[in-house]
């Protein structure tokens, strides 16, 4: 099945009242764990990476978008279940420019130090360029609190004016919209309440599939009721880093002095502490999978 259009995608989700996964990654093994649950699960998946933190400019080394496409198409391609490749909510539009040329199926521009006109014309030239080679844009009008890491957004969340997301759909072309219905990227510190009845209302002013970022911090029967009311694309991150973190401490903490470097690192042994990290996050994946609905839904 391999890659295919990121709207194919939503189709399905629509027909099979279900919501696709993108989950985050940021190296190889949390790459292939994602690839493995999806085999594992039999489920439709997103992949792909961060846009906001590829390009920032505090990194200590500096990323080719390019070596990252490569590795993300090469996994999609080998899946045998339907997929796409991501280039996740960057303020950085070279970048998401970029990405439309290296072949990522689904792209995001978001930049919360732009206005709102300037947003809208921003985006809609992302569309023009990215439909134009097939290639989906999902956007959003403001980001969710918490997303550069603030350690606590003291309950504020911001909720989408139905109205104001049905305008921007409109002028932007987007192929999908991420909004906000009280949700914070509280990365796993406590769990936020959805405004389920915002949701409705948004999900029936707006013309194209709904996404939910910063699944991580939401909780678990409200993301099940946000699928039933029409939810088709939930966003994780958060959860896969704190597994994978968690898993590799605790792995190199049980490893002795005597140690043989070349099975704890590399070898794809039990021992290995970076396989114990990918196992984990693809377990974990395999979860929400089965939380979104989507496990089994792959032909």
């Amino acid at each position: 099945m391999a890659l295919v259009p990121f709207n194919e995608l939503m189709t399905a989700a629509e027909e099979g009242g279900y919501a696709v996964g993108y989950f985050e990654s940021w190296n190889l093994e949390s790459l292939l764990a994602t690839a493995d649950a999806a085999e594992a699960a039999r489920s439709p998946v997103i992949l792909g990476f961060s846009g906001l933190y590829l390009p920032h400019p505090r990194r200590q080394v500096h990323e080719s978008l390019r070596v990252y496409a490569v590795m993300g198409l090469a996994t999609c391609r080998h899946l045998t279940v339907p997929c796409c490749l991501l280039f996740n909510e960057s303020p950085e539009l070279d970048w998401v420019l970029e990405s439309i040329d290296l072949g990522f199926n689904l792209v995001m521009f978001a930049d919360e130090r732009l206005g709102a006109e300037e947003l809208v014309t921003t985006v809609a030239q992302v569309v023009e360029k990215a439909h134009a080679r097939g290639i989906a844009v999902e956007g959003e009008m403001k980001p969710l609190p918490g997303l550069h890491g603030e350690p606590e957004t003291n309950g504020f969340a911001m909720l989408d004016d139905p109205l104001t997301a049905r305008a921007f759909v409109e002028r932007t072309g987007v192929d999908a919209l991420a909004v906000n219905v009280g949700q914070t990227h509280t990365h796993g510190r406590s769990q936020t309440r959805l405004d389920l009845e915002r949701l409705a209302a948004l999900r029936q002013a707006v013309p194209v599939p709904l996404v939910l970022h910063g699944a991580t911090s939401i909780y678990s029967p409200d993301l099940v009721e946000a699928i039933r009311l029409g939810v088709r694309k939930i966003n994780v991150g958060s959860i896969l880093k704190r597994t994978y973190f968690e898993t590799l401490r605790r792995a190199s903490n049980q490893v002795g002095d005597a140690y043989n470097p070349y099975d704890i690192i590399g070898s794809g042994f039990p021992e290995d502490v970076l396989t114990q990290a990918r196992v984990a996050v693809q377990e974990r994946i395999i979860e929400l999978m089965q939380l979104f609905g989507s496990a089994g839904k792959a032909a």
